[in-house]
């Protein structure tokens, strides 16, 4: 299977501390509208099984939660029903406010999954203190 280990970042970019705790919403955005494409992201557990705890960051810190993607093309196009995208509509962990990264399908590419499919296509772990790993 072709999947793509990255990482979603959330800098504090207040002049005082906050905390944040849980999972970032994620969904693949497409259109003008921003509409939402197939299913949000399954949330994933810490493979080395460390607990969520809460993350405190100073002024400028980072945190930073796993995000898995899935490529498309990997799924039967009939259960898929790829479409393209613009990118990904991200929410941080207790927010209602939401970011955007823009990720367009390239021209001529093959898509995101629109419809369900057997397993995940984005998949995204608990935030946790610090830039992630690579």
């Amino acid at each position: 299977m072709s999947q793509d280990h990255t990482g979603l970042q959330l800098r504090n970019t207040g002049s005082t501390a906050c905390t944040i705790y849980g999972y970032p919403g994620v969904s693949w955005v497409a259109g003008s509208d921003g509409h939402q494409v197939g299913a949000a992201a399954t949330r994933l557990a810490d493979p080395t099984g460390g607990p969520e705890g809460t993350v405190t960051l100073a002024p400028g810190g980072i945190a930073s939660a796993p995000l898995d993607i899935v490529d498309a093309a990997v799924f039967p196009k009939a259960s898929c029903k790829p479409v393209p995208v613009q990118g990904l509509r991200i929410y941080a962990p207790g927010q209602t406010a939401a970011m955007f990264i823009p990720l367009a399908t390239a021209k001529g590419g093959y898509g995101e999954c629109s419809g369900p499919t057997q397993s995940p296509a984005l998949m995204v772990g608990y935030v946790q203190a610090g830039a992630q790993p690579n």
